[in-house]
């Protein structure tokens, strides 16, 4: 079930990681109307960009040393739901697949933490 094609556990506030096949018209401004800081991240094509532009579009501190521990403790820093939107992140995932893991399973282990963090892939 979803609403107007987001999941419905992301529009109750449920975590997890999302895969959708498709974006939703305005799905970050919907995200936000439910009370989600929605950050937004496209086209990296390795670890490096990846881990730099998660800083960017979560707003960490200057501070983020762009590496899985630096990564793990921003998010973990996070105080209010947090939703990550992921486009075209498929090349990372084929190309540079064992970095894809771990990064992947950084996010997967925030997503049981408090306050609800959620990553959207499109």
């Amino acid at each position: 079930m979803s609403l107007h094609g987001i999941p419905a556990g992301l529009v109750r506030g449920t975590p997890g990681i999302y895969r959708l096949s498709r974006p939703p018209m305005g799905l970050a401004r919907k995200l936000h109307d439910h009370d989600w800081t929605v950050g937004h991240l496209s086209r990296v094509t390795d670890r490096p960009s990846v881990l730099a532009g998660i800083g960017q579009a979560l707003g960490f501190p200057d501070f983020y040393g762009q590496n899985l521990d630096a990564l793990w403790d921003c998010l973990t820093d996070l105080t209010r739901p947090t939703a990550l939107i992921w486009e075209d992140w498929q090349d990372f995932a084929v190309y540079h697949a064992d970095d894809w893991a771990r990064v992947r399973h950084v996010l997967g282990d925030r997503v049981t933490q408090e306050p609800p963090f959620a990553v959207v892939l499109i």
